[in-house]
């Protein structure tokens, strides 16, 4: 099978090849990325977490749970 294929034939076919190659590159990186996010998410849940920030329940209207830490007197 012998086809005669001109100039632009050939440059159009090779600028086909190299668009699907970068497509092909971009769904590997993409599908990377989002296989590293899933394992980054699916650690996260087995591994300890810090303990919860308590509230203290101090306000300024009030000297609330600890006396003396703020003076409100001047605002009343």
């Amino acid at each position: 099978m012998n086809t005669e294929l001109n100039n632009d034939q050939i440059k159009m076919i090779v600028e086909r090849a190299r668009n699907e190659r970068g497509i092909a590159a971009g769904r590997l990186i993409a599908t990377t990325i989002h296989r590293l996010l899933d394992r980054m998410e699916k650690g996260s849940k087995n591994a300890p977490q810090a303990p919860a920030v308590l509230p203290s329940g101090y306000h300024l209207s009030s000297e609330g749970s600890r006396p003396n830490a703020f003076d409100t007197s001047a605002f009343g």
